[in-house]
């Protein structure tokens, strides 16, 4: 029997469109991103998932951003030794489920309500913990180092901080870049045209949630926070040409400073300076990122 969710908070019921989007490509004959999990988990619950299918955009989109932090997050455990893996506002991913523990820790966080409906569709298991906090507090973070202190991390913040005002962004970095030098943080963002224009992702025309916050250049957050160094400011379209079509996918998509105007994936390395020296976790390699594009 599916269950039926009213969600209390207009933001956390967003969860729903990156699920349904994974969902649905992990349907296809040629998936870009395979997740059986996702499609167990719609079919679960009692929810009207037809006002997204219009969402040509967000519907290659969604399964794009994740297949790209699962490469980030795969390449990060295997050139680190202690991995800890955290996935900022999670809702109902099912990143761990993809890629398996192995020697790597992960630790799923969102709101309380999220974490509430969570436990309740995909339990904790071995190696997968859950944390009931907000991005803006601290003492979740504190709690990490903690319980990890020769621990190496990588935090993926993924269809979030879009949703966050800017100084709430700005802090929310300042917290993790200074507690977790050596690691790296992942994220998504909206960008300026869509921040400061009030335009939304198709997925959300039809949705209260607003967009708050948005950057087009991934060297502005270096100028914010200090530690924090730029891997890679990546276009959404330059990957999987053919399922953009052919105007977004091979002329917009071939223009990366107007993409990154609309969207972008952006990817930090978190340095620990000492003496005006960049000092990087114990673990760390300074590796070249490349996507095969397809």
């Amino acid at each position: 029997m599916k269950q039926k969710y009213e969600f209390k908070s207009i933001v956390a019921e967003t969860l729903l469109i990156p699920l349904y989007m994974r969902a649905k490509e992990s349907r296809r004959a040629d998936p870009i991103l395979c997740d059986k999990a996702a499609e167990q988990l719609v079919d679960s619950l009692e929810y009207d998932y037809s006002r997204f299918d219009g969402a040509k955009l967000s519907e290659v989109g969604c399964v794009v951003r994740g297949w790209y932090f699962d490469r980030a997050v795969r390449r990060f455990i295997e050139t680190h030794p202690n991995p800890v893996v955290v996935n900022v506002g999670c809702g109902l991913d099912t990143r761990f489920q993809r890629i398996g523990g192995g020697e790597a820790i992960f630790y799923d966080m969102d709101l309380p309500e999220v974490i509430a409906l969570r436990r309740e569709l995909i339990p904790e298991q071995q190696g997968n913990a859950y944390i009931a906090a907000s991005l803006l507090e601290t003492g979740w973070m504190d709690d990490l180092r903690r319980k990890h202190p020769d621990g190496e991390f990588i935090f993926v913040v993924e269809g979030v901080l879009m949703y966050f005002y800017e100084k709430q962004v700005k802090a929310f970095l300042h917290h993790v870049a200074s507690r977790f030098g050596g690691g790296e943080l992942w994220f998504d963002v909206c960008g300026t045209i869509m921040s400061r224009h009030g335009v939304k992702p198709d997925s959300l025309r039809k949705h209260e949630a607003q967009i708050r916050s948005g950057l087009s250049d991934g060297r502005v957050v270096e100028q914010w926070e200090s530690a924090l160094r730029l891997i890679e400011q990546a276009n959404y379209m330059k990957f999987f040409r053919s399922r953009w079509g052919f105007f977004f996918g091979q002329i917009l998509g071939r223009i990366p400073w107007l993409c990154y105007k609309f969207s972008s994936l952006l990817g930090y390395r978190i340095v620990q300076e000492k003496n005006g020296i960049d000092v990087v976790g114990s673990g760390f390699r300074d590796t070249t990122i490349t996507f095969l594009e397809r």
